[in-house]
């Protein structure tokens, strides 16, 4: 196989088998499910899910849709609809204006620390935080974007990342978080889509650990190429900042220079 046709045939086979179509890998030809074929299957999640065109012009052609955590999945196995999620979850040039790694770094030292990422969408932070992190939980409330996040591990981490990595299927109202199972919270391109905004950041105030940390990372509310989530539905920072306050938070610290299209704010129970 030239490496073109090698990842169309098995990017279908993988999105079919996560929605049920097929059950197991028998229909592919041996050759392609050797450490070759991993590596073009890595190759083709890369590409597929952070493709580097130029910022601006990815960002409009290519709008962030509304995550997932505030809308079940509809579990009937719809291949097109959870190509169309993936494709749209993760814009070409994501990874260029979001900056993980700078985001990462800003949290401080994670060694030995579980992160929990809240509405993880494709896993797109959630395995790159495992490099840094003794324990990522990727949680999601749509069970598609579970079975993916699941199978793109086998691939996408070497053997010892796998083990630091696990995702969890949860409700739109709770994380499934264990008390003090977590000591750190991400929620990215999330937060404005929770159905209750205070009843979610007091429900982590409970499972947090005493200094136990919340990271919320969101659009600005002001004229940027990404058209979605439209200016009307997005927050101000300080009405972020105020909610954490209300919930309970404290020691709250703010960015919104680092990134040009969103703000970080990290806060401390």
């Amino acid at each position: 196989f030239h490496q073109q046709s090698c990842n169309h045939v098995i990017f279908n086979h993988l999105i079919e088998k996560e929605s049920g179509k097929i059950s197991d890998d028998s229909c592919l030809p041996q050759k392609m499910k050797n450490n070759t074929l991993n590596l073009c299957l890595l190759s083709l999640i890369l590409l597929a899910l952070a493709c580097k065109n130029e910022t601006e012009t990815a960002a409009e052609n290519n709008p962030m849709p509304a995550d997932t955590t505030t809308r079940n999945g509809n579990g009937n196995g719809d291949t097109a609809s959870l190509q169309t999620l993936l494709k749209k979850y993760d814009p070409p040039g994501r990874d260029i204006w979001q900056k993980p790694e700078l985001i990462i770094q800003k949290m401080g030292d994670l060694s030995g620390k579980t992160v929990a990422d809240i509405g993880a969408g494709s896993g797109f932070f959630s395995r790159r935080l495992t490099e840094y992190a003794g324990k990522v939980i990727a949680i999601e409330i749509d069970p598609r974007l579970v079975h993916f996040m699941d199978s793109v591990k086998q691939v996408a981490l070497s053997p010892e990342l796998q083990t630091r990595f696990e995702t969890r299927l949860a409700s739109s109202n709770n994380s499934m978080l264990k008390p003090g199972e977590a000591d750190y919270a991400i929620i990215l391109n999330t937060f404005i889509y929770f159905k209750n905004r205070q009843e979610y950041l007091k429900h982590l105030l409970e499972v947090l650990p005493e200094g136990g940390r919340v990271l919320i990372v969101d659009f600005k509310k002001k004229r940027i190429p990404i058209k979605y989530p439209p200016a009307n539905i997005r927050l101000e920072l300080f009405e972020v900042e105020n909610e954490l306050l209300a919930a309970g938070f404290k020691n709250i610290t703010s960015d919104d220079c680092s990134l040009d299209y969103q703000y970080i704010v990290i806060a401390e129970k």
